[in-house]
Formats: structure tokens, sequence, C-alpha cells
């Protein structure tokens, strides 16, 4: 998918904070799932599903 022109110029106009905000949030999950992979000896599916089930609490019943 190939962003538009709009969605350049608006890329552009965010401050470099911004900007990191927006891929912070996702390498975390990402660290935080292999991390809880590892912990509970589960597979990833089984941790993301529990994550999706618990809303984005990043809470394990």
């Amino acid at each position: 998918m190939v962003p538009t022109v709009e969605e350049y110029t608006t890329l552009l106009r965010c401050s470099r904070i911004q900007m990191d905000k927006v891929y912070f949030r996702a390498a975390n999950i990402l660290t935080f799932t292999k991390k809880l992979t590892k912990i509970t000896r589960m597979s990833e599916q089984w941790v993301t599903a529990r994550i999706k089930q618990k809303g984005e609490n990043r809470c394990i019943p």
C-alpha cells in the first residue's frame, strides 16, 4: 500500500517526538509478547489471543 500525498505531508508536519510515539507502541507490544511467551512457555498465538481477550491492558487471566 502506497501512502497518498496527503499522508506524506501530514507525516512531514509531525514533530520527531510524535513520530516516535507512533512506532514505539507497536515495537513495545511485540517485545512484550515475546517476553511473555518465554515466561509462560506457551505459544505466541496463545499469548496474542489472551492479550486480545483482555483488551489492550496487557493483563493475562
